[in-house]
């Protein structure tokens, strides 16, 4: 199966080639990316442990506190919960950073082939090439920082507004939620801009930018079909990957809920380490159901290109 970059397809073509090379080659990207991925597990583990064990236990613990024994808050609790909110914003940072890295060790391969069209397998079980990973890393963080200047310039305006006319606080709310969607939508070329720069290596990321997002703005309907299909089959997936976290973090909710209404917990000695192993291994398997959306990025970033040449030929 010929797996050329730079040809111009439909989103089906796109989306064909994107799955087709990644089953194709599962254990190349797996030998390359696994140990990334075991720490992008570990990250993500710790957050739900956090998220559906620690917080909503100190939760419970401060409401029964207030609510229902009357007694004042003890200083020793509000420690223990500003802590886990300050380790909860670490382990966010990390979860990106462990996400993006873990991008770069494919983003090597798909350089690779970029440049040669193949890729080979990597020689050893336990090396990490590092060649791509901090262009990555830094398309992630530029992607991020641009996507988020608009979004912070509509809270500011949002907040001024709100000010002059406090009365109209669901007109605003109704105005935010469409905005969002718009910059949502408008948001889409970037995953063109991103797949552009870290191709690109001569190029720093704002020097291309204007460049790219017009390019991406004109393939706009091609992006948002593409990216649309793939993860409509990407969240179903996911979602049954995450079936075993969602029952076990409502096991733990609702253990909370009880206790706050005066019932033990009720919950096995087991249930912490069986929490942490089963969203390590739904960590892990996430990692892998959602790196196709990669490969389809890659193509769809390949048949933009091939399009503008022969745009521009043509106008020659």
């Amino acid at each position: 199966m010929e797996y050329a970059l730079f040809k111009s397809r439909s989103y089906r073509g796109v989306i064909s080639k994107g799955l087709g090379l990644y089953f194709s080659h599962f254990r190349l990207f797996l030998k390359a990316s696994w140990l990334m991925a075991v720490i992008f597990a570990v990250v993500f583990a710790a957050l739900e442990m956090l998220l559906s064990i620690q917080l909503p236990a100190l939760s419970a613990t401060i409401m029964k506190q207030e609510l229902v024994l009357k007694t004042e808050l003890s200083p020793e609790i509000a420690q223990q919960y500003l802590e886990s909110v300050g380790i909860t914003f670490l382990l966010v940072l990390l979860f990106m950073i462990a996400e993006a890295l873990t991008v770069g060790t494919v983003v090597n391969k798909l350089k690779e082939h970029h440049d040669t069209n193949t890729m080979t397998v990597p020689k050893r079980w336990f090396s990490i090439s590092r060649r791509m990973m901090g262009r990555t890393l830094k398309g992630y963080v530029f992607n991020t920082l641009t996507i988020l200047v608009p979004v912070l310039l509509l809270a500011v305006l949002v907040a001024v507004l709100h000010h002059f006319a406090p009365d109209a606080m669901m007109t605003w709310m109704i105005i935010v939620a469409l905005c969002c969607m718009v910059l949502g939508l408008m948001a889409l070329p970037m995953l063109f801009v991103f797949m552009k720069y870290v191709m690109n290596t001569g190029k720093s990321y704002f020097s291309q930018l204007g460049a790219s997002y017009a390019r991406g703005l004109r393939h706009w309907g091609h992006i948002f079909t593409t990216m649309l299909i793939s993860c409509l089959i990407v969240c179903v997936l996911a979602g049954i990957c995450c079936l075993p976290t969602a029952i076990l973090a409502q096991a733990h909710w609702t253990s909370q809920e009880g206790f706050l209404n005066g019932d033990p917990l009720g919950m096995p000695g087991y249930i912490t380490t069986l929490s942490f192993i089963t969203y390590f291994l739904t960590g892990f398997i996430l990692v892998y159901i959602c790196m196709p959306i990669l490969m389809i990025v890659y193509f769809m970033y390949g048949s933009i290109e091939t399009y503008e040449q022969e745009k521009n030929k043509l106008d020659i």
